[in-house]
């Protein structure tokens, strides 16, 4: 677990009401009731050397040991966990643009936008067992609105 005394821990969900949990290298969304899923603790972390006024976070998985990415594959951005210890790109230990996600609301659900590709979204999965991807704000029918819930 991330010992940081700001990081906070959160269920994430989409607007179905799935949670994002880790199986492999993706996150996927899923029902843990019906899909024989347990819903993935994400640690988030401000990143200090961007605007605070964006709400720059860091997504940490497995207590903060990797964190989620966004990288350039030649057809536009993906993304990717990476081995990255969120700790560190707090710290400033690594280039964090592209582990940086801004946090928009969208009145009790939050966007999530690619801080090193701007109008990219975080964006789920229209069914269960499927990973989250990103996409452009404009694709139709995306799914990119998030619903935070503490967690412990």
């Amino acid at each position: 677990m991330c010992s940081l005394p700001m990081a906070r821990y959160y269920i994430i969900k989409d607007a179905d009401q799935k949670a994002l949990y880790l199986r492999g290298d993706q996150l996927l969304v899923g029902d843990p009731s019906v899909d024989n899923c347990c819903a993935e603790k994400i640690c988030i972390l401000l990143n200090r050397g961007l605007d605070r006024t964006k709400v720059p976070i860091f997504l940490g998985i497995q207590g903060g040991s990797r964190c989620l990415a966004c990288v350039e594959t030649g057809e536009g951005p993906t993304l990717q966990l990476e081995d990255v210890n969120i700790e560190d790109l707090y710290k400033g230990g690594e280039e964090a643009t592209r582990f940086t996600f801004f946090q928009r609301s969208s009145g009790s659900a939050f966007r999530l936008e690619a801080a090193a590709w701007p109008g990219w979204f975080l964006c789920g999965p229209a069914e269960s067992q499927q990973p989250i991807r990103i996409v452009k704000e404009s694709e139709p029918l995306a799914h990119i609105e998030f619903y935070f819930e503490q967690s412990r």
